[in-house]
C-alpha cells in the first residue's frame, strides 16, 4: 500500500457516525467492513457523500496486517473483546504506519484504544473519555 507520507486518520464505525470526516482536517481511511456497518439512511447518505468527495477512502488491510492486529491484541489482552471489524481497523492502522504514514485512529472503543496504544499508535477519542494514556 503506497501513500504519501503525512498524518492520516483511520476511522471505526463510531467515528464515522459521529461525523469525524466532516470536520477532520486530515485524510480519512476506513476498511470496507466499517462502511458495511453504517445502516441508517441518514448516516448512509452522509457516508456516500464523503466517499464521493474522497474525504474518506476505503482501504483494505492485507491479511499479513490482520494477523499482526491479532498478535497485537493478544499482547494487549484485548483480543476476545474485539470484533473482526475492529481488527481490520487496527490492521489498517498498522499497515499504514509500517508504510511510513503517521496514523491516528479515531475510536471510542476502549479495547481498540488499548490495542492501538500497545502498538504505539496514537488514538483520538470521538465522544467519550477513553482510556488513560500511560
Amino acid at each position: 500500500m503506497k501513500l504519501k507520507e503525512g498524518k492520516v486518520l483511520v476511522l471505526d464505525t463510531g467515528a464515522i457516525l459521529a461525523g469525524v470526516p466532516l470536520v477532520a482536517p486530515l485524510k480519512c481511511y476506513t476498511p470496507a467492513s466499517v462502511v458495511s456497518e453504517v445502516k441508517d439512511s441518514e448516516s448512509r447518505a452522509v457516508l456516500e457523500k464523503l466517499l464521493e468527495s474522497r474525504r474518506l477512502e476505503v482501504l483494505e488491510p492485507s491479511s499479513y496486517y490482520v494477523e499482526k492486529a491479532v498478535e497485537t491484541a493478544r499482547k494487549a489482552r484485548t483480543l476476545r473483546h474485539l470484533s473482526n471489524v475492529d481488527l481490520k481497523v487496527i490492521a489498517l492502522a498498522l499497515e499504514l504506519k509500517a508504510g511510513g504514514v503517521e496514523v491516528i485512529v479515531a475510536s471510542d472503543d476502549y479495547r481498540v484504544q488499548e490495542t492501538i496504544a500497545k502498538a504505539g499508535i496514537e488514538f483520538l477519542r470521538v465522544r467519550y473519555k477513553g482510556i488513560r494514556r500511560k
